[in-house]
Parts: structure tokens; sequence; C-alpha cells
């Protein structure tokens, strides 16, 4: 690892020769080989020290416009390797917010619709409730920015009143993912064939718990390229939290291509459970069960103990002698199963 003392004299260096700059101009070199690669603009790690021009920077959680832009360059420049026409290219954003999608496409000269709940937005159609309107228009290209649950609430903060069907004021995390999924759906059934949506989501810590959205969401069509965006500017930058933590500092652009117009591939997360205590796996060693029921009584146990516990494991179930197999299993790592005396045994490490 570089020495910090000589990254904070080039530090020095550069502010004094840039001024306040100096910042921005580190952040464009040090993620430029990250950036472009093998003579493309767009790779799968986008970063924008600088914002740009378009939309309006004080409209808290918006994009970027260089992210519109490179995707929809990307879009038309690959209709246009393959021969198709985009004369009659339309970009859509049904959550326009400040008019960033407007600027974007004005940049690359094709036309733009814009929706949005709020029902005086910067640009384009307002009162637009992604919940229960349809979509009118069809599009080449659906650039999709969802709030990020409740982590920014817009209605009655960025505008107007608070709106029952803002999802960024959905009742719990279920909710706004099961709404976001019915956005993604109409959306989806709104693309062209041949169309892209570029759904951009982030990461969210919530009362101590991740969630991750993009893991999480719902995905149609197919799945053309996941992109790394890196965050810059943050409200939260500034703060310091004396708990452990791993901050968030990406964004996730999911681009999902629609090949064909009738058969349609999709995706979704389901998240499960099951208990140890009945069900054995391949993957399920005696040791690790053996381990992890130690663990589940603070550490420490009695063979007596141990036995009444796995008497109706499935792995116990098919072994008659699952009581010589638990003593072996434990001679055979007795540097973890220390002996106490009187058969009982504690792990070699403290539970947490």
């Amino acid at each position: 690892m570089m020495d910090k003392r000589l990254i904070q004299r080039a530090a020095a260096v550069l502010e004094q020769e840039f001024g306040s700059d100096w910042l921005t101009i580190a952040q464009q070199l040090g993620t430029e080989n990250l950036r472009q690669r093998v003579g493309k603009e767009l790779t799968s790690f986008m970063a924008f020290p600088e914002r740009g021009n378009g939309g309006d920077n004080r409209w808290r959680g918006n994009c970027s416009p260089e992210v519109v832009v490179s995707v929809l360059r990307y879009v038309l420049d690959t209709k246009r390797y393959y021969g198709k026409n985009t004369s009659d290219f339309v970009l859509l954003d049904p959550m326009s917010g400040s008019g960033t999608s407007k600027a974007a496409a004005d940049a690359l000269g094709v036309q733009s619709v814009l929706y949005d709940l709020n029902p005086a937005p910067a640009a384009g159609l307002g009162g637009w409730n992604a919940l229960k309107n349809d979509v009118e228009h069809s599009a080449d290209l659906i650039f999709f920015h969802p709030p990020y649950h409740n982590i920014i609430q817009y209605s009655g903060n960025m505008w107007g009143k608070p709106h029952p069907d803002d999802l960024s004021r959905c009742e719990n995390y279920n909710d706004f993912l099961e709404k976001l999924n019915l956005c993604i759906r109409k959306l989806y059934m709104a693309l062209r064939k041949d169309g892209r949506l570029a759904v951009l989501v982030g990461d969210i810590r919530s009362q101590g718990k991740f969630y991750s959205i993009q893991h999480d969401m719902m995905r149609m069509g197919d799945f053309e390229s996941f992109l790394v965006k890196g965050q810059f500017n943050c409200v939260s930058d500034s703060r310091r939290y004396a708990k452990p933590f791993i901050p968030i500092v990406t964004e996730y652009l999911l681009l999902l291509h629609k090949k064909d117009v009738l058969m349609i591939p999709y995706h979704y997360a389901k998240e499960n459970y099951f208990s140890i205590e009945d069900t054995d796996l391949t993957a399920l060693t005696w040791h690790h069960l053996i381990r992890m029921t130690f663990e589940s009584r603070g550490g420490q146990m009695t063979l007596a103990e141990l036995y009444v516990c796995l008497a109706s494991h499935p792995k116990a179930k098919k072994n008659t002698h699952f009581r010589e197999r638990i003593r072996a299993t434990i001679y055979e790592h007795k540097d973890q199963y220390i002996s106490c005396g009187n058969g009982s045994y504690r792990l070699s490490y403290q539970v947490a």
C-alpha cells in the first residue's frame, strides 16, 4: 500500500496548484483507468466526480446527467452498429425529478418523454402515478431512477403534500419492493422491441439492517449489463459514526434488454429459511452440526445433553450408532472441543 504521507503530500501539491478543484481532479484521475477501457467510454464502473450540466443539483438524490448520457449513447451506438433506425428513438423517464433525463436527451438530439408524481415537475407530465396510471408511451430506452425506499422522502418534502402512492413513503421495505416490482413490470411492457430498461438503484441501511435493492428487485428481459456507479458529494459524507459499519459509496445500474416482445424471461429473489436442527445437507458434516449445536447452547455441553439434542436429527436417524459418531467426531477435533471433565466439553473459542 502506498505510504499515507506520500498521498498527503500529493494532495497538498494538487491543492496548491488547482485550488478548490483539486479533489475533483484527483477523483477523475483516480477512476480513469476503470471508467475507460479498450477504447470504450462506458465500462462496468461509472464515476462522475463532476456532476455536469442538466437537472438541478439541489434536488436531493438526483444523479449526474452524465449517467443518462452514457447509457443513452451506448444504446444509440448499439442500434446504429446493427443497422437499426434511430430517427424516432424515444427516451422515457417515469420519475423525472428535476428533469435530468431531458437535458441528456437534448444533448444527444433524441426525443424524451418525462413523467413525475409531482403535479408541477421541472419538465414533462406532472401528477403521473406510477402505481395507478398507465404508461401511455412506448420507448427505446426507459431510464428508471426510483427512490431508495424512504432514505429521501419526496412528496411533502421536496414538493407538495405527502402522497400515499409515493414510493419514498411506503410502510416498510417489503411494501416498497412490491410496488417497485409493479413499476418494473409496467415499464418493461412499455419498451419497444430491442429496447432497454435501465434501472439505477442503491443499497440502503435502515435501523441497523442492510437492504440491497438491486439484489431484491425483479428483473425482466435479458440481463445485458450490471454497472457499478461511485457516489460523490453525499450529504452524509461529512458525518462521523462511532459504531463500526461499512459505508455505502456505490449505486448500481441494471441494463435489461427486450429482445423478444412475446417471450419474456424474468427473475426475482425469494428469501426463505431452514433449520439446521431438522435438516440434513450434503454440506453439513457431523463436525459442524456438533459445533453449531454447542454454539446454540452457549459453547459448553455434556455428551448426554448432546445426545438428547441430536437424537431426532436426520443424521442421527440414519445412523444407529450416532452416539459413537458424536464421540468420534469430538475426538477427531479435540483441538476444537476442550474436555472439562465428567463428560463435559467446551468450544475452543468464545461464542459471540
